[in-house]
């Protein structure tokens, strides 16, 4: 159940950590592509041109009907054929509409049969991509439509001149170096991706199961509760089954007689009236909305009070009894419940203190607090015991015996009321020397 429990807990996690993570790396890289695209596209206007309508001379006989660029001779004048140092690496391209080429201006020394397969393929793929990928490299080119007005010289000194339209310059530039990046930049962002969600998921997990754990510990708590509140019930019920019986067995008998039956039925229901006292005062000090009740009062005449409940006790098992009790110390706080962790401090060190042991009891002031300490020599309790022992039933015994007559709940009682007070309580132990808890307050 907490397993399943931790799994949503960690894959709500990763679906958000995974939307947020995606959702980042898709802004840096399309701002990224963004820029470099617009960057290309600014290079490639640096060289596109600025006329559409360009001058040549053609010598020879009027070609009219003839493709100039294989038959004729001419000089294509008006044109810019300096390349701009902003363009980048590039070159420009004069195509006929046979793709033939008919002028190549370019910074790289490259040979025509590579200028005449790019220039048939930008005319080709013109408006369906701007990329052209060939021998390893990536060129972004523009395609501008041109008219060129042709005149021929003839020899009467006339110039006779034709339209042809169906010419194109393509701008080619190198945009290799751009798109490896972007493909690094990819490629770092996906292996980053990964990184960063397999630490979220580390992490994620660690933190979903200190989650569950209190939800866990909850539960476990619940379930001792019940089979603890059972084993505590069930010993004084069976005691009253049977002493009923023999009651029923004997039901011609006068009740003089049964006295011993009858005796044996009052003991185990005051036990378990007592059991069921005692859960309603925990199930009152654990609860959030039961806030204290604050007085001033003197907590050193408090503790006098507390210990002489004990004295006869005390002195039934020969128990030293020592006090160190600092006198007008008073605190602002919930008196009756001070006093009910009092009683249940020096009832409990009563109950474990060996015979003819020693109890030693201490309030002092201390800057902003007020520490109460008791101590009793006894057995002692074991580290392994001392991080159960505010816990509901719980004894050191593991037959979990109630020679001592307690239930088990004293103790819980006693750190549900420190809680609600803003209180500490706490407890150490020496195996076979002592056991001491410290109640502070702040004063």
């Amino acid at each position: 159940m907490f397993k399943k429990a931790r799994n949503r807990i960690l894959l709500l996690n990763m679906l958000m950590a995974s939307s947020v993570v995606l959702i980042v790396f898709i802004v840096i890289f399309t701002t990224t592509y963004s820029r470099i695209n617009n960057d290309n596209r600014n290079k490639l206007s640096y060289a596109s041109p600025s006329m559409h309508v360009i001058a040549a001379e053609v010598y020879g006989e009027e070609p009219l009907d003839e493709d100039f660029s294989e038959d004729g001779v001419f000089t294509i004048t008006g044109m810019q054929r300096l390349i701009s140092p902003y363009a980048g690496l590039s070159f420009f391209l004069i195509v006929d509409s046979r793709s033939n080429v008919v002028e190549a201006n370019s910074m790289l020394d490259l040979n025509p049969q590579y200028y005449r397969v790019v220039a048939d393929r930008a005319l080709e793929l013109n408006g369906k991509t701007e990329i052209i990928r060939y021998e390893g490299r990536v060129w972004q080119y523009e395609v501008t439509p041109i008219n060129i007005r042709f005149f021929v010289p003839i020899d009467n000194g006339a110039d006779i001149f034709n339209y042809f339209t169906e010419y194109y310059h393509i701008q080619f530039l190198d945009v290799t170096d751009s798109h490896q990046m972007l493909k690094s930049l990819a490629v770092t962002l996906i292996a980053l991706g990964v990184i960063v969600l397999f630490v979220f998921y580390i992490i994620s997990r660690y933190f979903a199961t200190q989650a569950i754990k209190p939800m866990e510990e909850a539960f476990l708590k619940q379930t001792r509760f019940i089979s603890d509140a059972s084993h505590e019930l069930k010993t004084p019920l069976s005691i009253i089954n049977a002493n009923c019986a023999v009651l029923l067995t004997n039901e011609e008998d006068i009740v003089k007689n049964q006295l011993k039956w009858i005796d044996n039925i009052m003991r185990s229901s005051d036990r378990m009236t007592g059991l069921v006292n005692n859960l309603l005062t925990l199930a009152s000090v654990t609860e959030s909305s039961n806030t204290p009740e604050l007085i001033s009062f003197d907590l050193g005449r408090l503790l006098t009070l507390a210990v002489s409940e004990i004295e006869a006790l005390a002195i039934a098992k020969q128990i030293v009894i020592k006090s160190d009790i600092s006198s007008d110390i008073t605190v602002t706080n919930d008196r009756a419940r001070i006093a009910k962790v009092l009683s249940i401090l020096l009832d409990n060190a009563i109950k474990y203190t060996n015979n003819e042991g020693e109890i030693s009891i201490a309030l002092t002031r201390e800057k902003q607090t007020v520490r109460i300490s008791i101590r009793n020599t006894g057995e002692g309790i074991t580290e392994e015991n001392l991080l159960h022992i505010f816990d509901r039933f719980y004894r050191g015994d593991p037959s979990r015996s109630s020679d001592t007559g307690g239930y088990g709940l004293g103790l819980t009682i006693a750190k549900g009321i420190s809680d609600i007070l803003g209180a500490k309580l706490s407890a150490s132990s020496v195996v076979n020397d002592f056991t001491e808890f410290e109640f502070v307050l702040k004063s």
